[in-house]
């Protein structure tokens, strides 16, 4: 573990403008539970991750792509047998199977400190296979906000091929960050540029990796931008993606109390989903999408049709399943989980 610190001068003028106070990742923010995520590839270049800087608004509403659906479980060490193998671990992030609701073998391993977040390696019992790291890599440090920045070097190998990787960690931005599931305000992004050098059996080859990744306080990773790009040899870049989190509790901070647009019955058993309108919200948009993120239903405000404050949309026609309603209105735009079943 390398990490040397840099020091970064930032100038700044401040106009007579409000201006939102600076979001602050702790240790604390990197909390446990079960996260559903979709991930949605597409074409390099197809869209960008948009700029760093103060107050900015990134909005990835409409980005389309090929998408699928996973879900993550960040537990607590040792709360499982692949935890021995890294004695200084107490965090780990594993899939969880969709079609048995239980983990994937594979297991990534991490320590958190209250000023370092640091992948360990990884483990499968089944397998019995562990990948562990000569020089760990520092994923954050803490408490980070915009401007800090540090670099790092971590290094493994395996099957006589050694890897070395350089990061620049750059917090580079904060704001409100925009995605098909909701609009989270107060969100940090770090950006990591990534030098990859693979050598082994008289072959070297050169990647870089960009990711940007946008935090929370006491929220999960809410979402993530990764471009990836073959130095040497020079090949064509890989495909793009954007990884955004699906959670049922999405922007819920973002419509004010008492002003609460309640979406129901949870889960729709009838194929009939019912939005309570209040008075003082004027509707713009209804759009449901499913679990790859692609869009499957729209109303725009001159379809939304209220009777006595209440608007009924029709579902008999979708298959069973789990389904996002992303409701945008004068105010704000949130979104909520939904269950598709059918009647006992």
């Amino acid at each position: 573990m390398k990490t040397k610190y840099l020091l970064i001068i930032i100038l700044c003028t401040l106009f007579n403008v409000q201006i939102k106070a600076q979001p602050t990742i702790t240790s604390a923010d990197i909390i446990t539970g079960t996260f559903p995520y979709t991930d949605v590839s597409f074409a390099p270049g197809a869209y960008s991750p948009g700029s760093g800087g103060a107050n900015i608004t990134w909005d990835f509403s409409n980005i389309q792509g090929t998408g699928n659906g996973a879900t993550l479980f960040w537990g607590v060490c040792p709360g499982i047998p692949e935890c021995s193998a890294f004695p200084t671990a107490n965090r780990y992030i594993a899939v969880i199977d969709p079609s048995t609701g239980t983990q994937f073998p594979d297991k990534n391993l991490f320590r958190l400190t209250d000023t370092q977040f640091e992948h360990l390696g990884a483990r499968n019992e089944t397998m019995n296979f562990t990948y562990a790291y000569t020089d760990t890599p520092i994923e954050l440090t803490f408490p980070i906000t915009y401007g800090q920045s540090f670099t790092d070097t971590s290094s493994v190998t395996y099957n006589s091929i050694t890897t070395t990787t350089n990061d620049v960690i750059t917090a580079d931005g904060y704001g409100t960050l925009v995605t098909p599931a909701g609009t989270f305000t107060n969100v940090l992004r770090v950006k990591k540029v990534s030098t990859i050098t693979s050598s082994g059996a008289g072959v070297t080859t050169i990647t870089e990796t960009i990711t940007y990744v946008w935090y929370k306080n006491n929220r999960e990773t809410i979402a993530t931008f990764a471009i990836v790009n073959f130095i040497s040899p020079a090949l064509p870049p890989q495909s793009s993606n954007f990884q955004y989190t699906t959670n049922a509790n999405l922007a819920a901070e973002d419509i004010q109390a008492g002003k609460k647009i309640m979406v129901y019955p949870n889960p729709v058993k009838d194929g009939k989903l019912w939005i309570n309108i209040p008075s003082n919200v004027k509707m713009k948009s209804i759009r449901i999408y499913d679990m790859t993120g692609k869009q499957i239903f729209t109303e725009l405000q001159h379809q939304i049709i209220q009777i006595g404050g209440k608007h009924m949309i029709s579902l008999q026609n979708y298959p069973e399943g789990t389904y996002i309603v992303k409701i945008e209105t004068d105010k704000n735009t949130s979104s909520s989980t939904i269950q598709i079943g059918k009647s006992n």
